[in-house]
């Protein structure tokens, strides 16, 4: 079991390297993820998870110097993310239970959206296309749910 895990390991660090991102996993089963779809030239995918059951899809298309990270720690956080903008950032942090966050960056230059979640049962949603912008969400505690539209 533990020559699968470590093949398993080194089968995500060789294609994320060639994908220019990297999707490491730690912690009990059931993590996933939706891969490093990550088409644009000098843009980077990084998506590190450490609990169980959490999971995690992400898409950058079309994204020049753009960057998408995703970090969760816990159990049961879920994330979609999409983004095809430039000179942009998406970064987005879970810690606890059961968090989702549905983030979408299309077409903007230089903007960034910056998501934490701390707790349990907190949703976000977050749509950016203005370029020139910033996104910042903060959720501490329980139950908490946010919808943000900026175009």
């Amino acid at each position: 079991m533990k020559l699968l895990k470590v093949a398993a390991f080194a089968a995500i660090v060789v294609s994320g390297s060639a994908l220019a991102g990297v999707v490491p996993q730690w912690g009990g089963s059931g993590n996933h993820h939706g891969g490093g779809n990550n088409f644009g030239p000098e843009s980077s995918m990084s998506i590190y998870q450490y609990g169980s059951g959490n999971i995690a899809n992400a898409l950058q298309s079309d994204a020049r110097k753009s960057d998408v990270t995703i970090t969760q720690h816990g159990r049961g956080n879920g994330a979609t993310v999409g983004q095809g903008a430039d000179d942009s950032t998406i970064s987005l942090k879970q810690s606890g239970f059961s968090n989702s966050a549905d983030i979408n960056q299309w077409n903007a230059k230089r903007a960034d959206i910056n998501v934490t979640q701390y707790g349990g049962r907190n949703g976000a949603v977050v749509n950016q296309t203005a370029s020139d912008s910033n996104v910042l969400v903060r959720q501490v505690g329980f139950g908490n749910n946010v919808t943000a539209n900026q175009h």
